[in-house]
């Protein structure tokens, strides 16, 4: 996968490259050098409060 668009300078932002960035994709392999994690799901409705109050928002069905 490329991470940079034709004219060599702007990393390409494509749903691939963007969906890499996932937990789930990344984590299996980085497991032994990563600090250990938990997924909180489903978040709490204040919790998620608390992160739109910081602009952090949580896509709709990304809890499913």
């Amino acid at each position: 996968m490329s991470t940079v668009n034709d004219d060599g300078k702007v990393p390409s932002l494509t749903p691939d490259y963007t969906l890499a960035f996932q937990f789930s994709d990344w984590y299996p392999s980085f497991t032994r050098v990563s600090p250990k994690s938990t997924i909180i799901s489903p978040l709490g409705e204040d919790f998620k409060r608390y992160l739109e109050y910081d602009s952090v928002f949580v896509p709709e069905g990304s809890e499913a």
